[in-house]
């Protein structure tokens, strides 16, 4: 495929970060809420005729499906389209999907007779609606003159990594790393260190739970990340399964590879802290937010979640010192994992050049800048700032050059499914790895053969 796209001549992303490894996706988000706004005022849903100059596509609306990576996401893209509509004379209105409602809804809606025009989408559904029919394959739109300034600064790992089977759905936009927040008061007052391995996570958390409540604070906890399919467990352990030298899925794509060593001891680990070690609180009683909260409070010395958190920290001010680190290790290795985001056009519009129009303004190197400064995931394309002298986005930036991402393929989706109900079960401390995986690893391979 590489000889059908006509990439740029720059190098891998900051030092062959991204290779045929990755499967660009973004996932995540603090919000899952579900709300509709024409966020850039009137317009009328004709198409375009070609004439007015510089604006052929004034009067065009599009329908825009997006998940939120915040809470304060819609109310930032009432702004941020507004601008593209006095440049363009394109208005968009946004649907915030849910997270957790969102492989449905886009069904849905993809098959409805007024699909979303343009949508994001992680390398978790990417291929899945592709390969179904709903996205335009934007390969001849990226290769076209209108984009070949733009083009030369997405690396060619990014791009080729997105390819799948030929087809490229979406354009590469976002890639996504996890942060480890800690909470430096707490780790002073034990006299610890930041922990780089899941052996030191557990003695240093264990340390600050001690010298908190020898302080007369006994509801502090070590350490938290979601471990429960309702808060996208896979997301947040899937590093640790790729440290040991392992994934969900073979490299081909053909072998759902749940039922191994790297996977199992991984799940083992994760259950040790909560099931034996009792750093982290067990299963259920608090999730993905409450921990946030928790964190917050100053009643949690260790959080893994997405970077979007260091702005959101920064401007409520915790009144405590924290700073991020790389989620520990195995051993000596420790990787970065997570997804990528892209921006599709959908195979069923009716105004797909106003469509491009609007993929070409998101995918620019301004945008890039502003969205990931505000929700601290990495571009796509090298000529973006991804920090705006933010130090701690500056550094989260540079561990992409350790960077082992979600694979792509039609079945993904639900391999995750299965992953993450496995994984839920043991760190539930209600059932072994072995008994959960070889389960998970039975339905799996029917799921890859069908």
């Amino acid at each position: 495929m590489s000889s059908v796209l006509r990439v740029g001549r720059r190098g891998r992303l900051i030092g062959a970060a991204v290779c045929v490894a990755l499967a660009l996706a973004a996932c995540g988000g603090s919000d899952s809420s579900d709300s509709s706004s024409d966020q850039s005022g009137g317009g009328s849903d004709t198409a375009a005729d070609g004439s007015g100059g510089d604006r052929p596509f004034e009067g065009v609306t599009l329908r825009f499906g997006k998940a939120p990576h915040g809470e304060d996401e819609l109310a930032n893209w009432g702004e941020w389209l507004e601008e593209f509509k006095a440049e363009t004379g394109i208005t968009v209105e946004l649907t915030q999907v849910p997270w957790d409602q969102l492989e449905a809804l886009y069904t849905a809606n993809f098959a409805s007779n007024e699909p979303y025009d343009v949508t994001y989408q992680t390398s978790a559904h990417l291929t899945l609606f592709g390969e179904r029919g709903a996205f335009e394959d934007v390969t001849a739109r990226i290769n076209g003159p209108d984009f070949s300034d733009d083009l030369e600064n997405f690396p060619e790992g990014v791009i080729n990594a997105s390819v799948y089977d030929g087809n490229l759905f979406g354009v590469p936009f976002v890639v996504g790393t996890i942060a480890m927040f800690v909470n430096l008061d707490m780790l002073e007052s034990a006299g610890q260190e930041i922990p780089t391995t899941i052996e030191e996570l557990e003695e240093v958390s264990a340390a600050i739970m001690a010298d908190q409540a020898s302080q007369g604070n006994d509801d502090v906890w070590g350490f938290y990340t979601p471990r429960t399919v309702s808060d996208f467990n896979w997301y947040f352990q899937l590093q640790d399964v790729k440290n040991r030298g392992g994934d969900i899925l073979s490299a081909d794509g053909k072998t759902a590879t749940f039922d191994t060593d790297a996977v199992k001891d991984a799940a083992t680990a994760a259950a040790a802290l909560i099931c034996e070690a009792e750093v982290q609180p067990p299963n259920g009683l608090y999730n993905r937010e409450a921990a946030i909260e928790l964190f917050k409070a100053g009643k949690l010395a260790f959080i893994l979640d997405e970077p979007s958190r260091v702005v959101a920290f920064e401007d409520e001010g915790l009144d405590f010192a924290w700073d991020i680190a790389m989620p520990v290790g195995f051993g000596d290795v420790a990787k970065q994992f997570a997804t990528t985001g892209h921006w599709t056009i959908s195979a069923e519009s009716s105004n797909s050049d106003a469509a491009w129009e609007f993929v070409k303004w998101l995918s620019s190197a301004e945008f890039n800048s502003r969205y990931n400064q505000r929700y601290g995931f990495v571009p796509a394309r090298l000529d973006a700032d991804a920090s705006g002298g933010n130090e701690m986005l500056a550094r989260n930036a540079s561990w992409v050059e350790v960077w082992d991402g979600l694979r792509t393929s039609p079945e993904i989706s639900q391999l995750l499914d299965e992953y993450a109900q496995a994984l839920e079960v043991v760190t539930s401390c209600s059932g072994t790895a072995d008994e959960a995986f070889a389960a998970a690893q039975e339905r799996a391979d029917r799921i890859v053969s069908s």
